[in-house]
C-alpha cells in the first residue's frame, strides 16, 4: 500500500472529549437538532482528501454530494461508519468510538489524519493497524485549554490576556472590575459560540452566577476565563503545522466572519490587513506560539485565532486550537478550487427547513436548483459548491458552502443565488424519504 494513503475522519466536537469532568458549565441555549448538525460536519474533511485518501464519515452521503464534488474536481473515496447502536440515537458517540465498536479489517497500513486527537484515537490506531505519529491526548487536552493559552499570552507579554476565575465570587469580582457589559466569560473548552457569554447587564451576570452556584453546590469546580469585550475591527486566524522535531510550517491567514461568537465564514485577508500584520511581525509571534506548543510535546495542525481592534492594535493570540480548523479547510478550498483570476471562500448559512424532510432530499433539490441556474461550481466555471449534506436537517439546519468567483460582483450575485435557492428549499414541503 502507498505510504501516502490517508484516512481522514473526526468528530467536530473535540472539545467535548477534552473537557475534564466535574467542571461547571455556563448557561447555554441549544438549538433543536444541533448535535446532529455538528455530527455531520465531518463531511467538510472531503476538501482535505487526496484521490487516494479514504474519508470515513459518521453518516452516509448522498450520491449527489459525491457527484457535486467530482464535478468541481474533488475526487472522493468514502465510507460511512456503521452505527454502534441500531435502535437509538448514537450521535453522542464519536466516529472513533463507533469504529472501535467493530474495527474494520481492511484499513491496516493506512495513515491516519484525524480532525483532532481524542481519547479513542490511540486505541483506534492499534485496533485497525493504522500508521500515525500523533501527540498524546493529555498533551492535546492541556494545550487546547484557554487557561493554558491565556498563560502563554501572559508569558509572551502580548495584549489580550484575561483572568481565570476558580470560584463564583472570583468571577463576580473579575467581571465587575472590567465593568459590566464590558466582559466576556469563556469556558476553557468552549468552541464556536458555545461556552462563551458576553455580559450585557448586572442582571445577566447574576443569572450566570446563580446557574454556576447551583452546580458548585452539587460538587462542580469552577474554571472560567474572563476577558475584555474588545471593540473588534477584524477576526482572522493563522494556520501552522508543528512537526515532530519542532519545525514550524506556515500555512496562511484567513479572515474570519463571525456572528456574535459563531463562525459564519472564511475568506482571503485584505491586502491592507496583510501589510499591517507584516509590520506588526505577526508571523514571528505565531511562530513563537508554535515553539511553545512544541515545547509542551504537541505536534500537528494548529489554528491561532487573532483579532484587530478598531484602534489599530492587535490581539495576536485570542485562542489556540490544536486540531484541524475551519481556517485550514478554507485554505485548502482556495488552493483546490481557485484558479487563475478567481478567489474562493467558505460561507455558512442557517437554513429553516420544513418537516417532513430529509437531509438527502434537501441536498438533492439544492444542487439541482443551483445546476439549473448555472451556479453549481464546475471545474471549468466559477460557482457555488455545497460542502455538507447531512447538516441540512429540519427544522434548523446549517449549510457550509464554497463561493468561487472572478470578482466581488460575481461573488455577491452567487451568494444571492444561494439565498434564493435556500429560500425555495424552506418554502417547499419535501416528500418523505427513507434516506438519512
Amino acid at each position: 500500500m502507498s505510504e501516502s494513503k490517508l484516512i481522514r475522519l473526526g468528530t467536530f466536537d473535540a472539545e467535548r472529549s477534552w473537557r475534564p469532568s466535574g467542571l461547571a458549565t455556563l448557561p447555554n441555549v441549544r438549538s433543536p437538532g444541533g448535535d446532529r448538525v455538528v455530527a455531520a460536519m465531518d463531511e467538510l474533511l472531503a476538501v482535505l482528501c487526496g484521490p487516494d485518501d479514504l474519508l470515513i464519515t459518521g453518516s452516509a452521503l448522498p450520491d449527489s454530494f459525491i457527484g457535486a464534488l467530482a464535478g468541481a474536481g474533488i475526487a472522493l473515496r468514502y465510507r460511512a461508519v456503521p452505527p454502534a447502536v441500531t435502535d437509538d440515537d448514537d450521535t453522542h458517540l464519536t466516529v472513533e468510538q463507533r469504529l472501535l465498536h467493530a474495527p474494520p479489517g481492511d484499513l491496516a497500513g493506512y495513515g491516519l489524519a484525524p480532525y483532532a486527537v481524542l481519547p479513542e484515537t490511540a486505541p483506534l490506531i492499534r485496533a485497525c493497524g493504522l500508521r500515525a505519529d500523533l501527540p498524546g491526548v493529555d498533551v492535546v487536552r492541556r494545550v487546547s485549554s484557554k487557561t493554558w493559552s491565556n498563560a502563554l499570552v501572559r508569558t509572551m507579554g502580548l495584549r489580550g490576556a484575561g483572568t481565570v476565575a476558580r470560584s463564583v465570587p472570583e468571577l463576580l469580582a473579575q467581571v465587575k472590575q472590567l465593568g459590566t457589559a464590558a466582559a466576556v466569560i469563556k469556558d476553557p473548552y468552549g468552541v464556536a459560540g458555545r461556552g462563551t457569554i458576553a455580559v450585557s447587564s448586572p442582571r445577566m451576570l447574576a443569572t450566570v452566577a446563580r446557574v454556576l452556584q447551583r452546580q458548585v453546590d452539587r460538587g462542580a469546580a469552577v474554571e472560567l476565563l474572563v476577558q475584555p469585550h474588545y471593540d473588534r475591527a477584524a477576526d482572522f486566524s493563522a494556520q501552522i503545522h508543528v512537526t515532530g522535531d519542532g519545525e514550524i510550517r506556515w500555512g496562511g491567514i484567513r479572515l474570519m466572519q463571525n456572528e456574535e461568537f459563531s463562525y459564519i465564514g472564511s475568506r482571503p485577508i485584505p491586502a491592507a490587513l496583510e501589510q499591517h500584520l507584516a509590520q506588526a511581525r505577526y508571523r514571528e509571534l505565531i511562530n513563537g506560539v508554535g515553539a511553545a506548543l512544541a515545547a509542551e510535546g504537541y505536534h500537528g495542525p494548529v489554528c491561532v485565532d487573532s483579532m484587530l481592534l478598531r484602534d489599530g492594535s492587535l490581539v495576536p493570540v485570542l485562542e489556540i486550537n490544536p486540531r484541524v480548523s475551519m481556517g485550514l479547510i478554507s485554505l485548502a478550498l482556495e488552493r483546490r478550487l481557485a484558479g487563475p483570476g478567481t478567489t474562493a471562500r467558505m460561507s455558512v448559512r442557517t437554513v429553516r427547513l420544513p418537516e417532513p424532510s430529509t437531509a438527502f432530499r434537501v441536498f438533492d433539490q439544492l444542487t439541482t436548483v443551483l445546476d439549473e441556474r448555472g451556479a453549481l461550481l464546475r471545474a471549468d466555471r466559477p460557482g457555488l459548491l455545497p460542502l455538507t449534506a447531512g447538516t441540512l436537517r429540519p427544522p434548523r439546519g446549517r449549510l457550509f458552502y464554497a463561493v468561487v468567483a472572478r470578482s466581488q460582483e460575481e461573488d455577491r450575485l452567487l451568494d444571492e443565488t444561494m439565498g434564493e435557492a435556500l429560500d425555495l428549499m424552506g418554502r417547499q414541503p419535501t416528500e418523505v424519504s427513507h434516506a438519512p
